[in-house]
């Protein structure tokens, strides 16, 4: 049975960006998983993808800083926004192959305590024993799907986030539960297949991002700051305060969480939604059910409490929810072991649970740190933190 300082399970940016980090320190460090795999999901499903976030947002941090604007302008693409998804996947890819070389592809099938450690056990039947383990394993598991929508089989309704391929949706009527940039893009998606969408919205209206332009005065500057998440004096504090948040009691940080960043539309995205596609504003789905072959949704509006639509397949745009339950790799002791917020794990500091050595970073941290940690511009603090503790750590055991 191998051994390792830390076990790190998930290879998108976050867990790039640490395992690149602690293996220049010298730490022994192993990482699992395909890399890049939610994001190049994403991008092989349709063409025409891009990041909602500006480029300098999406930047991996590694030892030698090799920003995403750069790695891109190098290459004559798109520098500023909108940045291609398959673009950003092939730059974590370069990062992976440049500074993670030795990651273990075979996904963690168990993760368990062993005593003070933890045992890891790949699906090839790999056995690793760690010091620490951190779970970077980003959205994945953490699809929502409301419950009205639930019930259906998987043939006809997914999440918008497990969709490998949009050409399937060619020639049928689907109906797009969401109000948000996924749903929006979804909706411009199965248009482009040649299907017939129809965006189902619970706000009055569409929110759409206005463009910000490259060259722009010191006023407008000051007013209205850019930053990796996003532009305004919010965006701006959040990125440059990363750890203010944590200082939040719960109910506040928690609500402050679900009210930031509201559903809203990429500028570049409009014109590919507004006017083309069919669009149902102010209106829920109250229940779902089956005629043979259609769904049929019960849709309420503001004048109509029952109106019945009917269509060939359902995408449920419907966002992301932290809940360590749904790690299946996570032990059920170990999960037991766990304090949680709204179903994500409780974080001190350092990251890390009450399970002693277990940390967890990105979405499942923004309980605990707030909404920057929901998105890769968070990885600067989430690795600078880490591996600062870990170093401190190896010195006061020395």
């Amino acid at each position: 049975m191998s051994k390792t300082d830390v076990a790190i399970v998930g290879a998108g940016p976050y867990g790039l960006s640490l395992a690149a980090s602690l293996a220049a320190t010298g730490v022994d460090v192993a990482l699992f998983g395909r890399p890049m795999a939610f994001w190049e999901t994403i991008a092989r499903a349709a063409p025409e993808r891009y990041l909602k976030s500006y480029c300098f947002g999406a930047d991996i941090p590694v030892p030698e800083p090799v920003s995403f604007s750069d790695w891109s302008r190098a290459r004559g693409l798109e520098s500023f926004e909108p940045c291609a998804m398959s673009d950003f996947v092939d730059y974590g890819l370069d990062v992976q192959r440049r500074y993670v070389p030795f990651v273990n592809q075979a996904p963690v099938e168990n993760v368990r305590a062993s005593g003070s450690r933890f045992l890891l056990r790949t699906e090839s039947g790999e056995e690793m024993l760690a010091e620490r383990v951190v779970v970077a394993t980003g959205l994945a598991c953490f699809e929502h799907v409301p419950r009205e929508l639930a019930a259906l089989s998987s043939d006809l309704v997914r999440h918008s986030n497990a969709i490998a391929s949009y050409a399937v949706y060619r020639g049928k009527r689907v109906a797009v539960v969401g109000g948000g940039q996924s749903a929006l893009e979804a909706a411009a998606l199965v248009h482009e297949a040649g299907g017939e969408p129809e965006l189902i919205v619970r706000e009055r209206f569409i929110r759409w991002m206005s463009r910000t332009p490259r060259e722009r005065s010191l006023l407008r500057k000051l007013r209205s700051p850019i930053s990796g998440l996003g532009s305004g004096p919010k965006a701006w504090v959040l990125t440059n305060l990363p750890g203010a948040c944590r200082l939040l009691p719960d109910g506040p940080r928690i609500e402050f969480l679900r009210r930031h960043l509201p559903p809203e539309g990429a500028w570049w995205l409009r014109p590919r939604v507004d006017g083309v596609v069919s669009t149902r504003l102010a209106t829920v789905v109250r229940a779902a059910a089956t005629a043979g072959a259609e769904v049929v949704l019960t849709l309420a509006t503001e004048n109509e409490p029952d109106v019945e639509g009917r269509y060939d397949s359902v995408i449920a745009a419907t966002g992301f929810r932290a809940d360590i339950d749904r790690l299946p790799f996570l032990g059920r002791e170990l999960r037991d072991r766990i304090r949680r917020i709204d179903g994500a794990p409780r974080l001190d500091r350092h990251f890390q649970s009450s399970a002693a050595g277990l940390h967890f970073v990105g979405p499942a941290s923004a309980a605990s740190f707030g909404p920057l940690f929901r998105f890769v511009v968070g990885a600067h603090h989430t690795t600078a933190t880490l591996v600062g503790h870990i170093a401190d750590k190896r010195r006061k055991a020395a």
